[in-house]
C-alpha cells in the first residue's frame, strides 16, 4: 500500500474531496541538493492535487487523514498507460514494413499506432467504473 497525508477540502453524504500534495522521489533521495531534478522541485515548489473518493467514516472539513492507494492497481494503471501505445506504435510500423511501404509511411503508421493506442486507453479507463481505488485509513 502506498500511503500519504491529505487534508479534508469538502465533504457530504457519500464522497470526500481530498488535498493531497504531490511527491516526487526526490524527497528520499541523498543527493538532492546536487541533483538538476531535486533543484527544480525546490525551485517549483509545492503542488497539490485534488481527489474524490468514498466517504467510509465520519469526516469533517479540514482533517487530516492518511490516504491509501493499493500498489496492484497503480501499477496495472500505469502499465496499460505506457505499454499499450508504444507496442501499437511497434505494431503498426512493422506492418508497413512488412508491406514494403516507404519510410515516411512507416513513420506515419507507427505514430498513428501510438496515438491509437492513446485513444485505446483513453476509452477503457473511461469504461472502467472504478479507477484507482484510493482509500482513507
Amino acid at each position: 500500500m502506498i500511503e500519504q497525508q491529505a487534508v479534508v477540502t469538502q465533504c457530504d453524504d457519500k464522497t470526500v474531496w481530498l488535498k493531497v500534495e504531490r511527491q516526487s522521489t526526490c524527497s528520499a533521495c541523498q543527493i538532492k541538493q546536487g541533483c538538476g531534478t531535486g533543484l527544480l522541485s525546490n525551485h517549483v515548489g509545492k503542488r497539490f492535487s485534488e481527489i474524490s473518493v468514498d466517504k467510509t467514516s465520519d469526516i469533517h472539513v479540514g482533517q487530516q487523514v492518511q490516504l491509501t492507494i493499493p500498489e496492484q492497481s497503480l501499477l496495472q494503471g500505469a502499465m496499460l498507460m505506457y505499454l499499450a501505445p508504444l507496442v501499437l506504435l511497434f505494431f503498426f510500423a512493422a506492418i508497413a514494413k512488412t508491406l514494403n511501404f516507404n519510410e515516411i509511411f512507416e513513420i506515419f503508421s507507427g505514430l498513428s499506432g501510438l496515438f491509437i493506442g492513446f485513444y485505446l486507453v483513453r476509452l477503457r479507463l473511461k469504461k472502467r467504473k472504478y479507477g484507482v481505488q484510493a482509500k482513507i485509513k
